[in-house]
Protein backbone atom coordinates (compact mmCIF):
# COMPACT_ATOMS: atom_id res chain seq x y z
CA UNK A 1 0.00 0.00 0.00
CA UNK A 2 2.77 2.42 0.63
CA UNK A 3 4.43 1.57 -2.89
CA UNK A 4 0.94 2.51 -4.32
CA UNK A 5 1.00 5.66 -2.72
CA UNK A 6 3.91 6.58 -3.73
CA UNK A 7 3.27 6.38 -7.22
CA UNK A 8 -0.09 8.12 -6.42
CA UNK A 9 1.94 10.63 -5.25
CA UNK A 10 4.68 10.74 -7.83
CA UNK A 11 1.87 11.43 -10.68
CA UNK A 12 0.84 14.28 -8.59
CA UNK A 13 4.24 16.27 -8.31
CA UNK A 14 4.56 15.14 -12.21
CA UNK A 15 1.17 16.85 -12.99
CA UNK A 16 2.04 19.67 -11.08
CA UNK A 17 5.51 20.33 -12.79
CA UNK A 18 3.62 19.51 -16.12
CA UNK A 19 0.59 22.40 -15.54
CA UNK A 20 2.28 24.86 -13.19
CA UNK A 21 5.73 24.39 -13.33
CA UNK A 22 6.29 22.65 -10.19
CA UNK A 23 10.23 23.16 -9.77
CA UNK A 24 10.94 25.57 -12.58
CA UNK A 25 12.56 24.85 -16.00
CA UNK A 26 15.73 23.48 -14.85
CA UNK A 27 13.46 20.14 -13.70
CA UNK A 28 12.15 19.58 -16.98
CA UNK A 29 14.93 16.15 -17.44
CA UNK A 30 14.26 14.93 -14.10
CA UNK A 31 10.58 15.12 -14.43
CA UNK A 32 10.31 14.38 -18.03
CA UNK A 33 12.79 11.49 -18.14
CA UNK A 34 13.23 10.22 -14.24
CA UNK A 35 10.20 10.49 -12.41
CA UNK A 36 7.92 9.54 -15.91
CA UNK A 37 9.92 6.54 -16.41
CA UNK A 38 10.08 5.50 -13.17
CA UNK A 39 6.21 6.08 -12.40
CA UNK A 40 5.81 3.61 -15.64
CA UNK A 41 7.95 0.84 -14.60
CA UNK A 42 6.66 1.11 -10.74
CA UNK A 43 3.23 0.48 -12.22
CA UNK A 44 3.96 -2.23 -14.19
CA UNK A 45 6.27 -4.25 -11.06
CA UNK A 46 3.14 -3.39 -9.11
CA UNK A 47 0.90 -5.32 -11.19
CA UNK A 48 2.98 -8.09 -11.34
CA UNK A 49 3.32 -8.42 -8.24
CA UNK A 50 -0.09 -8.63 -7.70
CA UNK A 51 0.13 -11.65 -10.19
CA UNK A 52 2.65 -13.61 -8.52
CA UNK A 53 1.41 -13.13 -4.84
CA UNK A 54 -2.10 -13.18 -5.13
CA UNK A 55 -3.50 -16.43 -6.59
CA UNK A 56 -7.06 -14.96 -7.68
CA UNK A 57 -7.40 -14.05 -11.07
CA UNK A 58 -3.76 -14.48 -11.31
CA UNK A 59 -3.38 -15.05 -15.36
CA UNK A 60 -5.37 -11.73 -15.77
CA UNK A 61 -3.03 -9.46 -13.51
CA UNK A 62 0.01 -11.29 -14.76
CA UNK A 63 -1.44 -10.67 -18.68
CA UNK A 64 -2.07 -6.69 -17.54
CA UNK A 65 1.42 -6.89 -15.84
CA UNK A 66 3.17 -7.53 -18.70
CA UNK A 67 1.38 -5.19 -21.15
CA UNK A 68 2.29 -2.45 -18.69
CA UNK A 69 6.04 -3.50 -18.73
CA UNK A 70 5.97 -3.68 -22.61
CA UNK A 71 4.46 -0.49 -22.45
CA UNK A 72 7.64 0.97 -19.93
CA UNK A 73 10.17 -0.87 -21.25
CA UNK A 74 9.05 0.94 -24.77
CA UNK A 75 8.87 4.58 -23.21
CA UNK A 76 12.38 4.04 -21.69
CA UNK A 77 13.76 2.81 -25.35
CA UNK A 78 12.19 6.04 -26.57
CA UNK A 79 13.85 7.95 -23.89
CA UNK A 80 17.34 6.81 -24.03
CA UNK A 81 18.01 6.10 -27.72
CA UNK A 82 15.12 8.45 -29.42
CA UNK A 83 14.53 11.29 -27.10
CA UNK A 84 18.74 12.28 -25.95
CA UNK A 85 20.68 15.17 -27.00
CA UNK A 86 21.05 15.57 -30.15
CA UNK A 87 18.78 13.01 -31.92
CA UNK A 88 15.32 13.68 -33.04
CA UNK A 89 12.18 13.12 -31.12
CA UNK A 90 10.31 12.05 -35.07
CA UNK A 91 12.12 8.89 -36.39
CA UNK A 92 10.79 7.41 -39.27
CA UNK A 93 10.24 4.13 -39.47
CA UNK A 94 8.89 1.24 -37.14
CA UNK A 95 11.76 1.11 -34.06
CA UNK A 96 12.12 -1.43 -31.10
CA UNK A 97 10.06 1.26 -29.35
CA UNK A 98 6.70 1.34 -31.63
CA UNK A 99 7.22 -3.19 -31.42
CA UNK A 100 7.66 -2.51 -27.26
CA UNK A 101 3.88 -0.33 -27.26
CA UNK A 102 2.12 -1.90 -29.88
CA UNK A 103 3.03 -5.13 -27.77
CA UNK A 104 1.18 -3.82 -25.06
CA UNK A 105 -2.77 -4.70 -26.66
CA UNK A 106 -2.83 -8.06 -27.12
CA UNK A 107 -1.69 -8.24 -23.46
CA UNK A 108 -4.20 -6.00 -22.63
CA UNK A 109 -7.12 -7.75 -24.16
CA UNK A 110 -6.19 -11.08 -23.18
CA UNK A 111 -5.88 -9.87 -19.39
CA UNK A 112 -9.73 -8.51 -19.40
CA UNK A 113 -11.19 -11.33 -21.26
CA UNK A 114 -9.67 -13.06 -18.31
CA UNK A 115 -11.20 -10.41 -15.57
CA UNK A 116 -14.88 -10.78 -18.28
CA UNK A 117 -14.45 -14.23 -17.32
CA UNK A 118 -15.59 -14.00 -13.73
CA UNK A 119 -18.98 -12.66 -15.13
CA UNK A 120 -19.89 -15.29 -17.11
CA UNK A 121 -21.73 -17.36 -14.82
CA UNK A 122 -24.36 -14.21 -14.91
CA UNK A 123 -23.88 -13.53 -18.36
CA UNK A 124 -27.24 -12.90 -20.14
CA UNK A 125 -27.10 -11.74 -24.18
CA UNK A 126 -28.66 -8.18 -23.66
CA UNK A 127 -25.32 -7.85 -21.37
CA UNK A 128 -23.13 -8.27 -24.77
CA UNK A 129 -25.14 -6.40 -26.54
CA UNK A 130 -25.29 -3.22 -24.03
CA UNK A 131 -21.42 -3.49 -24.31
CA UNK A 132 -21.27 -3.90 -27.55
CA UNK A 133 -23.70 -0.76 -28.67
CA UNK A 134 -21.58 1.36 -25.87
CA UNK A 135 -18.11 0.45 -27.35
CA UNK A 136 -19.16 0.69 -30.79
CA UNK A 137 -20.38 4.30 -30.18
CA UNK A 138 -16.82 5.40 -28.63
CA UNK A 139 -15.63 3.68 -31.59
CA UNK A 140 -17.66 5.95 -34.12
CA UNK A 141 -16.89 8.94 -32.22
CA UNK A 142 -13.14 8.26 -32.46
CA UNK A 143 -13.16 7.06 -35.87
CA UNK A 144 -14.93 10.62 -36.97
CA UNK A 145 -12.71 12.95 -34.62
CA UNK A 146 -9.42 11.42 -34.81
CA UNK A 147 -9.17 9.30 -37.51
CA UNK A 148 -9.51 11.69 -40.20
CA UNK A 149 -6.81 14.03 -39.96
CA UNK A 150 -4.12 11.42 -39.37
CA UNK A 151 -5.55 9.81 -43.17
CA UNK A 152 -5.21 13.04 -44.41
CA UNK A 153 -1.59 13.88 -43.06
CA UNK A 154 0.05 10.12 -43.50
CA UNK A 155 2.48 10.35 -45.76
CA UNK A 156 5.81 8.50 -46.07
CA UNK A 157 6.77 4.56 -47.05
CA UNK A 158 3.59 1.81 -45.89
CA UNK A 159 5.56 0.94 -42.98
CA UNK A 160 4.80 4.63 -40.87
CA UNK A 161 1.44 5.05 -41.93
CA UNK A 162 0.84 1.65 -40.75
CA UNK A 163 2.56 2.57 -37.24
CA UNK A 164 0.33 5.72 -37.20
CA UNK A 165 -2.82 4.17 -37.67
CA UNK A 166 -1.85 1.17 -35.54
CA UNK A 167 -2.14 3.50 -31.74
CA UNK A 168 -5.46 4.92 -32.54
CA UNK A 169 -6.89 2.11 -34.01
CA UNK A 170 -5.24 -0.11 -30.91
CA UNK A 171 -6.57 2.30 -28.46
CA UNK A 172 -10.27 2.27 -29.60
CA UNK A 173 -10.72 -1.39 -29.58
CA UNK A 174 -9.41 -1.33 -26.61
CA UNK A 175 -11.79 0.97 -25.18
CA UNK A 176 -14.61 -1.06 -27.30
CA UNK A 177 -13.31 -3.89 -25.18
CA UNK A 178 -13.45 -2.42 -22.28
CA UNK A 179 -16.85 -0.68 -22.62
CA UNK A 180 -18.16 -3.95 -23.83
CA UNK A 181 -16.65 -5.43 -20.47
CA UNK A 182 -18.79 -2.92 -18.46
CA UNK A 183 -21.66 -3.95 -19.84
CA UNK A 184 -20.94 -7.62 -19.57
CA UNK A 185 -20.72 -6.28 -15.56
CA UNK A 186 -24.63 -5.54 -15.68
CA UNK A 187 -23.48 -1.41 -15.23
CA UNK A 188 -21.66 -1.72 -11.82
CA UNK A 189 -18.91 -2.92 -12.40
CA UNK A 190 -17.63 -2.24 -8.71
CA UNK A 191 -14.35 -0.24 -7.98
CA UNK A 192 -12.00 -2.68 -9.58
CA UNK A 193 -13.70 -2.15 -13.30
CA UNK A 194 -14.42 1.08 -12.91
CA UNK A 195 -10.25 2.22 -11.99
CA UNK A 196 -9.40 0.12 -15.24
CA UNK A 197 -11.95 1.51 -17.28
CA UNK A 198 -10.80 5.02 -16.41
CA UNK A 199 -6.98 4.07 -16.87
CA UNK A 200 -8.19 3.24 -20.71
CA UNK A 201 -9.97 5.96 -20.80
CA UNK A 202 -6.95 8.21 -19.72
CA UNK A 203 -4.63 6.32 -22.13
CA UNK A 204 -7.41 6.45 -25.18
CA UNK A 205 -7.54 10.17 -24.20
CA UNK A 206 -3.91 10.82 -24.64
CA UNK A 207 -2.85 8.92 -27.24
CA UNK A 208 -5.28 10.28 -29.84
CA UNK A 209 -4.81 13.85 -28.09
CA UNK A 210 -1.41 13.13 -29.20
CA UNK A 211 -1.45 11.76 -32.36
CA UNK A 212 -3.92 14.03 -33.51
CA UNK A 213 -1.61 17.36 -32.56
CA UNK A 214 1.51 15.56 -34.07
CA UNK A 215 -0.90 15.13 -37.68
CA UNK A 216 -2.47 18.58 -37.33
CA UNK A 217 1.74 20.34 -36.03
CA UNK A 218 -0.17 21.66 -32.93
CA UNK A 219 1.96 19.35 -29.99
CA UNK A 220 4.22 21.07 -27.80
CA UNK A 221 6.23 19.28 -25.12
CA UNK A 222 5.50 19.69 -21.28
CA UNK A 223 1.86 20.12 -21.57
CA UNK A 224 -0.95 18.30 -19.06
CA UNK A 225 -1.44 15.52 -22.01
CA UNK A 226 1.86 13.93 -20.67
CA UNK A 227 0.88 13.48 -17.58
CA UNK A 228 -2.32 11.09 -18.63
CA UNK A 229 0.35 8.47 -19.73
CA UNK A 230 1.56 7.90 -16.02
CA UNK A 231 -1.50 8.47 -13.97
CA UNK A 232 -3.26 5.53 -16.46
CA UNK A 233 -0.57 2.82 -15.59
CA UNK A 234 -0.54 3.95 -12.10
CA UNK A 235 -4.26 3.38 -11.83
CA UNK A 236 -4.17 0.22 -13.35
CA UNK A 237 -1.67 -0.61 -10.68
CA UNK A 238 -4.04 0.64 -7.69
CA UNK A 239 -6.92 -1.52 -9.47
CA UNK A 240 -4.55 -5.06 -9.12
CA UNK A 241 -4.39 -4.43 -5.48
CA UNK A 242 -7.91 -3.17 -4.88
CA UNK A 243 -9.99 -5.77 -2.86
CA UNK A 244 -12.07 -7.97 -5.72
CA UNK A 245 -15.85 -8.35 -4.88
CA UNK A 246 -16.91 -11.43 -3.28
CA UNK A 247 -20.59 -11.00 -4.22
CA UNK A 248 -22.19 -10.64 -7.61
CA UNK A 249 -23.81 -7.22 -7.96
CA UNK A 250 -27.63 -6.67 -9.63
CA UNK A 251 -28.25 -5.91 -12.76
CA UNK A 252 -29.51 -2.41 -13.28
CA UNK A 253 -33.74 -3.19 -14.40
CA UNK A 254 -34.99 0.80 -14.10
CA UNK A 255 -35.15 3.07 -16.83
CA UNK A 256 -31.23 3.28 -16.39
CA UNK A 257 -31.24 0.26 -18.51
CA UNK A 258 -32.14 2.09 -21.80
CA UNK A 259 -29.82 5.12 -21.05
CA UNK A 260 -26.78 3.35 -22.72
CA UNK A 261 -28.18 2.31 -25.78
CA UNK A 262 -30.10 5.77 -26.32
CA UNK A 263 -27.01 7.74 -25.98
CA UNK A 264 -25.17 5.53 -27.80
CA UNK A 265 -28.29 6.20 -31.04
CA UNK A 266 -27.73 9.62 -30.93
CA UNK A 267 -23.69 9.15 -31.03
CA UNK A 268 -24.30 7.31 -34.03
CA UNK A 269 -26.79 9.52 -35.71
CA UNK A 270 -24.99 12.87 -34.69
CA UNK A 271 -21.92 11.11 -36.92
CA UNK A 272 -24.02 11.09 -39.63
CA UNK A 273 -24.80 14.73 -38.99
CA UNK A 274 -21.51 15.84 -38.40
CA UNK A 275 -20.54 13.67 -41.81
CA UNK A 276 -23.67 15.10 -43.96
CA UNK A 277 -22.73 18.80 -43.19
CA UNK A 278 -19.27 19.45 -42.19
CA UNK A 279 -17.54 17.07 -43.96
CA UNK A 280 -16.70 13.62 -45.59
CA UNK A 281 -17.07 10.23 -43.61
CA UNK A 282 -14.38 7.82 -43.50
CA UNK A 283 -15.40 4.30 -43.97
CA UNK A 284 -14.25 3.33 -40.52
CA UNK A 285 -16.23 5.82 -39.36
CA UNK A 286 -19.27 4.83 -41.67
CA UNK A 287 -19.28 1.17 -40.73
CA UNK A 288 -18.79 1.66 -37.23
CA UNK A 289 -22.16 4.46 -37.32
CA UNK A 290 -23.82 1.48 -38.89
CA UNK A 291 -23.41 -1.32 -37.02
CA UNK A 292 -23.76 0.97 -33.54
CA UNK A 293 -27.47 1.76 -35.11
CA UNK A 294 -27.86 -1.94 -35.99
CA UNK A 295 -27.02 -2.91 -32.37
CA UNK A 296 -29.25 -0.87 -31.33
CA UNK A 297 -32.24 -1.76 -33.51
CA UNK A 298 -31.32 -5.86 -32.46
CA UNK A 299 -30.92 -4.51 -28.76
CA UNK A 300 -34.52 -2.85 -29.24
CA UNK A 301 -36.11 -6.18 -30.47
CA UNK A 302 -34.67 -8.52 -27.57
CA UNK A 303 -36.07 -6.04 -25.18
CA UNK A 304 -39.48 -6.30 -26.96
CA UNK A 305 -39.02 -10.45 -26.61
CA UNK A 306 -37.91 -10.35 -23.25
CA UNK A 307 -40.99 -8.00 -22.14
CA UNK A 308 -43.03 -10.04 -24.15
CA UNK A 309 -42.14 -13.35 -22.63
CA UNK A 310 -42.53 -12.11 -19.09
CA UNK A 311 -45.29 -10.76 -19.55
CA UNK A 312 -47.03 -14.03 -21.29
CA UNK A 313 -45.00 -15.94 -18.20
CA UNK A 314 -46.97 -13.19 -15.97
CA UNK A 315 -50.16 -13.85 -17.12
CA UNK A 316 -50.00 -17.72 -17.02
CA UNK A 317 -48.45 -18.02 -13.53
CA UNK A 318 -51.58 -15.64 -12.67
CA UNK A 319 -53.95 -17.89 -14.47
CA UNK A 320 -52.39 -21.24 -12.96
CA UNK A 321 -53.05 -22.96 -9.56
CA UNK A 322 -49.70 -22.79 -8.16
CA UNK A 323 -50.26 -26.22 -6.63
CA UNK A 324 -51.32 -28.61 -8.91
CA UNK A 325 -50.45 -26.87 -12.31
CA UNK A 326 -54.08 -26.81 -13.59
CA UNK A 327 -55.70 -23.89 -14.75
CA UNK A 328 -57.24 -21.66 -11.61
CA UNK A 329 -60.52 -19.87 -11.24
CA UNK A 330 -59.54 -17.02 -12.82
CA UNK A 331 -58.85 -19.08 -16.48
CA UNK A 332 -62.01 -21.40 -15.91
CA UNK A 333 -63.86 -17.83 -16.25
CA UNK A 334 -62.29 -16.68 -19.26
CA UNK A 335 -62.37 -19.97 -20.87
CA UNK A 336 -66.09 -20.66 -19.79
CA UNK A 337 -67.16 -16.86 -20.92
CA UNK A 338 -65.83 -18.40 -24.61
CA UNK A 339 -67.73 -21.34 -24.66
CA UNK A 340 -71.03 -19.70 -23.20
CA UNK A 341 -70.38 -17.83 -26.99
CA UNK A 342 -69.27 -20.38 -28.93
CA UNK A 343 -71.52 -23.19 -27.92
CA UNK A 344 -75.00 -23.68 -30.02
CA UNK A 345 -78.13 -26.22 -29.11
CA UNK A 346 -76.36 -27.99 -32.23
CA UNK A 347 -72.81 -28.53 -30.91
CA UNK A 348 -73.30 -28.16 -27.23
CA UNK A 349 -70.27 -27.49 -24.64
CA UNK A 350 -70.60 -29.07 -20.93
CA UNK A 351 -69.19 -28.11 -17.96
CA UNK A 352 -68.71 -30.94 -14.52
CA UNK A 353 -67.93 -29.65 -11.28
CA UNK A 354 -66.32 -32.07 -8.91
CA UNK A 355 -65.79 -32.23 -5.11
CA UNK A 356 -63.50 -34.74 -2.68
CA UNK A 357 -65.19 -37.01 -0.21
CA UNK A 358 -63.14 -38.14 2.55
CA UNK A 359 -60.17 -35.28 1.88
CA UNK A 360 -61.09 -33.01 5.40
CA UNK A 361 -60.30 -36.47 7.17
CA UNK A 362 -57.28 -37.12 5.30
CA UNK A 363 -56.04 -33.82 5.70
CA UNK A 364 -56.57 -33.88 9.58
CA UNK A 365 -55.17 -37.65 9.73
CA UNK A 366 -52.25 -37.14 7.83
CA UNK A 367 -51.12 -33.21 7.40
CA UNK A 368 -51.28 -30.91 4.90
CA UNK A 369 -48.49 -31.99 2.95
CA UNK A 370 -49.32 -35.00 2.70
CA UNK A 371 -52.75 -33.81 1.40
CA UNK A 372 -51.37 -31.56 -1.15
CA UNK A 373 -49.44 -34.73 -2.20
CA UNK A 374 -52.93 -36.37 -3.37
CA UNK A 375 -54.24 -33.08 -4.47
CA UNK A 376 -51.27 -32.42 -7.05
CA UNK A 377 -51.62 -36.48 -7.92
CA UNK A 378 -55.42 -36.75 -8.30
CA UNK A 379 -55.04 -33.09 -10.88
CA UNK A 380 -52.72 -35.48 -12.58
CA UNK A 381 -55.09 -38.15 -13.01
CA UNK A 382 -58.13 -35.77 -13.86
CA UNK A 383 -56.05 -33.77 -16.34
CA UNK A 384 -54.80 -37.12 -18.04
CA UNK A 385 -58.46 -38.54 -18.07
CA UNK A 386 -59.84 -35.72 -19.98
CA UNK A 387 -57.22 -34.02 -21.85
CA UNK A 388 -58.31 -35.61 -25.74
CA UNK A 389 -61.79 -33.75 -24.37
CA UNK A 390 -61.31 -30.98 -22.44
CA UNK A 391 -59.76 -29.31 -19.48
CA UNK A 392 -59.47 -29.72 -16.22
CA UNK A 393 -59.31 -26.91 -14.16
CA UNK A 394 -59.01 -26.18 -9.84
CA UNK A 395 -61.45 -23.83 -8.28
CA UNK A 396 -59.78 -24.13 -4.55
CA UNK A 397 -59.49 -26.34 -1.94
CA UNK A 398 -60.54 -29.78 -2.49
CA UNK A 399 -63.33 -28.81 -6.02
CA UNK A 400 -62.36 -29.13 -9.47
CA UNK A 401 -64.16 -28.81 -12.63
CA UNK A 402 -63.26 -30.25 -16.17
CA UNK A 403 -64.71 -27.91 -19.83
CA UNK A 404 -65.12 -29.73 -22.64
CA UNK A 405 -67.00 -29.44 -26.15
CA UNK A 406 -69.98 -31.91 -25.34
CA UNK A 407 -71.12 -35.31 -28.03
CA UNK A 408 -73.48 -37.89 -27.02
CA UNK A 409 -71.30 -40.86 -27.42
CA UNK A 410 -68.53 -39.00 -25.17
CA UNK A 411 -70.34 -37.60 -22.39
CA UNK A 412 -71.01 -40.70 -20.06
CA UNK A 413 -67.22 -41.56 -20.58
CA UNK A 414 -65.71 -38.49 -19.57
CA UNK A 415 -67.93 -38.49 -16.59
CA UNK A 416 -66.95 -41.73 -15.46
CA UNK A 417 -63.56 -41.27 -16.39
CA UNK A 418 -63.30 -38.62 -14.28
CA UNK A 419 -64.85 -39.27 -11.17
CA UNK A 420 -62.49 -42.58 -11.20
CA UNK A 421 -59.48 -40.12 -11.92
CA UNK A 422 -60.48 -38.50 -8.36
CA UNK A 423 -60.84 -41.49 -6.49
CA UNK A 424 -58.10 -43.38 -4.14
CA UNK A 425 -58.11 -45.48 -1.24
CA UNK A 426 -55.24 -46.92 1.24
CA UNK A 427 -54.70 -47.84 4.73
CA UNK A 428 -57.49 -45.57 6.68
CA UNK A 429 -58.85 -43.74 4.48
CA UNK A 430 -60.75 -43.32 0.90
CA UNK A 431 -61.21 -40.51 -0.93
CA UNK A 432 -64.22 -40.50 -3.74
CA UNK A 433 -65.81 -37.34 -5.84
CA UNK A 434 -69.12 -35.82 -5.72
CA UNK A 435 -69.91 -34.06 -9.21
CA UNK A 436 -72.88 -31.79 -11.00
CA UNK A 437 -72.94 -31.45 -15.04
CA UNK A 438 -74.75 -28.31 -17.03
CA UNK A 439 -74.71 -28.65 -20.11
CA UNK A 440 -74.34 -25.42 -22.40
CA UNK A 441 -76.33 -23.27 -23.66
CA UNK A 442 -80.00 -25.72 -23.50
CA UNK A 443 -78.76 -25.58 -19.70
CA UNK A 444 -77.74 -22.38 -19.01
CA UNK A 445 -75.91 -19.71 -21.02
CA UNK A 446 -74.45 -17.22 -18.92
CA UNK A 447 -70.70 -18.05 -16.81
CA UNK A 448 -72.51 -17.11 -13.88
CA UNK A 449 -75.49 -19.38 -13.84
CA UNK A 450 -73.78 -22.08 -15.33
CA UNK A 451 -71.63 -22.26 -12.31
CA UNK A 452 -74.60 -21.63 -9.90
CA UNK A 453 -76.52 -24.74 -11.21
CA UNK A 454 -73.33 -27.32 -11.38
CA UNK A 455 -72.73 -26.25 -8.07
CA UNK A 456 -76.62 -27.25 -6.90
CA UNK A 457 -76.48 -30.02 -8.78
CA UNK A 458 -72.51 -30.87 -6.93
CA UNK A 459 -73.85 -30.60 -3.81
CA UNK A 460 -77.40 -32.59 -4.26
CA UNK A 461 -75.47 -35.54 -5.33
CA UNK A 462 -72.74 -35.21 -2.75
CA UNK A 463 -75.49 -35.85 -0.19
CA UNK A 464 -76.58 -39.13 -1.92
CA UNK A 465 -72.81 -39.84 -1.94
CA UNK A 466 -72.21 -39.54 1.32
CA UNK A 467 -74.84 -41.19 2.51
CA UNK A 468 -74.04 -44.23 0.64
CA UNK A 469 -70.54 -44.11 2.39
CA UNK A 470 -72.16 -43.53 5.35
CA UNK A 471 -74.67 -46.90 5.39
CA UNK A 472 -71.94 -48.82 3.34
CA UNK A 473 -69.32 -48.43 6.02
CA UNK A 474 -71.42 -49.13 8.79
CA UNK A 475 -72.48 -52.62 7.36
CA UNK A 476 -69.16 -53.74 6.92
CA UNK A 477 -67.49 -52.17 10.16
CA UNK A 478 -70.69 -53.50 12.44
CA UNK A 479 -67.76 -55.39 14.36
CA UNK A 480 -65.32 -52.64 14.54
CA UNK A 481 -65.29 -50.19 16.96
CA UNK A 482 -62.42 -48.48 15.33
CA UNK A 483 -64.54 -48.91 12.09
CA UNK A 484 -67.60 -47.55 13.62
CA UNK A 485 -65.45 -44.55 15.28
CA UNK A 486 -64.55 -43.43 11.83
CA UNK A 487 -68.01 -43.62 9.92
CA UNK A 488 -69.47 -41.52 12.96
CA UNK A 489 -66.57 -38.73 12.77
CA UNK A 490 -66.96 -39.09 8.56
CA UNK A 491 -70.91 -37.91 9.07
CA UNK A 492 -70.33 -35.48 11.72
CA UNK A 493 -67.84 -33.26 9.62
CA UNK A 494 -69.15 -34.00 6.13
CA UNK A 495 -73.10 -34.96 6.68
CA UNK A 496 -73.47 -31.74 8.56
CA UNK A 497 -71.68 -29.61 5.97
CA UNK A 498 -74.40 -30.20 3.65
CA UNK A 499 -76.80 -27.34 4.38
CA UNK A 500 -78.59 -25.06 1.48
CA UNK A 501 -77.13 -22.45 3.35
CA UNK A 502 -74.04 -23.27 1.74
CA UNK A 503 -75.02 -23.56 -1.45
CA UNK A 504 -75.86 -20.13 -2.51
CA UNK A 505 -72.50 -18.56 -1.31
CA UNK A 506 -70.71 -21.44 -3.28
CA UNK A 507 -72.35 -21.04 -6.39
CA UNK A 508 -71.29 -16.94 -6.35
CA UNK A 509 -68.01 -15.52 -7.96
CA UNK A 510 -65.21 -14.97 -6.50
Amino acid sequence: MLFLASLLGGVGVLVLHLTVGLGGPQTNELFDDGVYNALMLGAAFAVIARGITVKAQRAAWLAMGAGLLCWSLGELYFTLFLEGPGKAVAVSGITASDVLYLAMYPCMYVALTLLVGTHLHELRISMWLDGLIAGLAAATLAAAVVLPPIVDSATGDVASVTVALAYPIGDILLLVFTIGALGVTGWRPGRVWLLIAASMLLSAVADSTYVYQTATGTYTENTWLEGLWPAAAVLLAVAAWTPWPRTVRKRIEDWRLVLVPALSLLAALGVFVYGNFHRQLTLGALVLAIATVLAVCARLMLTVRENLTMLIGSRNLALTDPLTGLGNRRRLMEDLQLACRLARPEEPWRLAMYDLNGFKRFNDTYGHPAGDELLARLSDKLSASVAAHGTAYRMGGDEFCVLFKSSPAGEREIARASVAALCEDGPGFEIGAAHGEVSIPTEACEPTDVLRLADQRLYKRKDQTRAEYVARHTRAGAGSRFDQAVVAAFAETTVGDSSPARVTPRGQLD
